[in-house]
């Protein structure tokens, strides 16, 4: 998902010839790094939003089966019928529900480690920037940190 972003940071950074240009790269980094994170949060609220819906879901298919039993019970062939064909209805709908679920947590799992990959770097590239600004560091001190990579 940020792979694009990642590499055209790398990009910049390998450009930037003086460490105010390195700085510059960096504090962009940061911006970035924020805004993913931000984009996680909102993946993970959307994620709790799924599983109510996914447990909400449960709760009616089962009050549903209940009712159609309740009125095989007392053999009113008619509410039976409205019963399973919604319980069928509802069942579908869960399945559904638990699918989209299951997308949910992988995208989330995926830009967990997509974040935490982004703040790794993130860090690479500030020590990189420190030590290309500190005595001796030099103007390729980054390009080594990247390349030991």
């Amino acid at each position: 998902m940020f792979d694009e972003l990642r590499q055209s940071f790398r990009t910049m950074f390998e450009g930037a010839r003086t460490p105010a240009d390195r700085r510059e790269v960096v504090a962009q980094m940061k911006e970035s790094l924020v805004r993913a994170r931000l984009g996680r949060d909102d993946l993970r609220a959307g994620v709790e939003a799924s599983r109510r819906r996914v447990e909400a879901a449960r709760e009616e298919l089962e009050t549903t089966r209940r009712r159609g039993r309740l009125a095989a019970d007392v053999d009113d062939r008619e509410t039976v019928s409205v019963a399973a064909r919604f319980e069928a209805q509802q069942a579908e709908r869960l399945a559904v529900l638990e699918r989209k679920l299951a997308a949910q947590e992988a995208e989330l799992a995926l830009v967990e480690r997509e974040v935490a990959e982004m703040g790794a770097e993130l860090k690479r590239a500030a020590a990189g920037v420190a030590s290309a600004a500190a005595p001796g560091g030099g103007p390729n001190a980054f390009a080594r940190a990247s390349a030991a990579e």
